[in-house]
């Protein structure tokens, strides 16, 4: 970096400065001293961040010792049966808090033992008034020590239970092929289940690939057959049937076995968060769970809504 004196000795060894050089060394003299202003804000800044930089690490120390309540991690809490006890879940929370947890996601579950008279074991159903008032007790102890409390909106997964008819069960598009042999003047309808409407049915011809299906008339259906308008040559129909997968809800709770909804279907989302989600809130009276939770959403199959 130029010095004062190196500038001057280079303009000659007595160290007088010519006229001709002056406006060179006020540049030059200007510059170092630019320079050496930029050099000390450099370190002054280095020094403050390395005080910041030892405060944050200590904070970060600190904040992993003893993390604030929205940032503890959260238990996922399988109530079995569901089969539980207010003195066995208020120990269990005890036990969490202790622990550093920071809140509860209830999940009943499938029973592990059958009811047992002898031995006093039962499990409650679910949303029934034994099983509410569990919940009840459960989140005013949670919310007693502190403890976020959240709840799964349904029992097993993926959403559904006795409370969802066939009709808003998890959808599902049928197709199924068929020949027309030659000659033939009518053809038999595909047996329609439970839950199942007939959409539409095509015809393609072989002779001609290129060509577009030819869409039929459901109005030629009588009898379960359905007329055909010209008999030909050979012909493949294919119908297309609006279906269920039929899936039913896995791991369930006892009570909260059915099919699974229709997760594309408004009026079944509907059905269940009132039939399930009204009946679980009301557990909670004025202090509601921080939030609602879906455990799995494994709607296999599932590609097909009638709306």
């Amino acid at each position: 970096m130029p010095t004062i004196v190196s500038v001057l000795r280079r303009n000659g060894e007595s160290g007088l400065i010519s006229a001709g050089s002056t406006a060179t060394m006020y540049r030059m003299l200007s510059r170092a001293a630019v320079i050496q202003l930029a050099f000390c804000i450099f370190l002054g800044i280095r020094a403050a961040l390395g005080y910041a930089q030892a405060d944050g690490i200590a904070e970060l120390r600190t904040g992993f010792k003893d993390p604030p309540a929205d940032s503890r991690i959260m238990m996922r809490w399988w109530w079995f049966g569901p089969a539980v006890d207010n003195a066995e879940l208020e120990r269990e929370l005890q036990a969490m808090k202790q622990a550093g947890i920071g809140g509860v996601e209830v999940q009943p579950v499938y029973p592990l033992a059958l009811d047992n008279p002898t031995t006093g074991f039962h499990n409650f159903p679910y949303l029934s008034d034994q099983f509410l008032e569990a919940l009840r007790f459960t989140a005013d102890k949670a919310r007693e020590l502190g403890l976020r409390f959240d709840i799964t909106l349904g029992s097993g997964w993926p959403f559904g239970g006795p409370h969802i008819p066939i009709t808003q069960a998890a959808g599902q598009l049928r197709m199924v092929s068929a020949s027309i042999p030659a000659g033939a003047n009518s053809l038999a309808v595909p047996d329609i289940s439970a839950g199942e409407k007939l959409l539409g049915a095509f015809v393609a011809k072989p002779s001609q690939p290129a060509s577009l299906p030819e869409m039929l008339n459901f109005s030629a259906i009588q009898n379960g057959r359905l007329t055909l308008r010209v008999p030909g040559n050979p012909q493949t129909i294919m119908w297309f049937i609006a279906s269920r997968s039929g899936m039913m809800v896995k791991r369930p709770a006892i009570g909260a076995e059915g099919f699974v909804l229709d997760h594309f279907d408004r009026a079944a989302i509907e059905n269940h968060l009132h039939a399930v989600g009204d009946r679980l809130l009301s557990a909670f009276a004025d202090h509601p769970p921080y939030a609602v939770f879906s455990d799995s959403l494994e709607v296999y199959g599932s590609d097909w809504t009638s709306d």
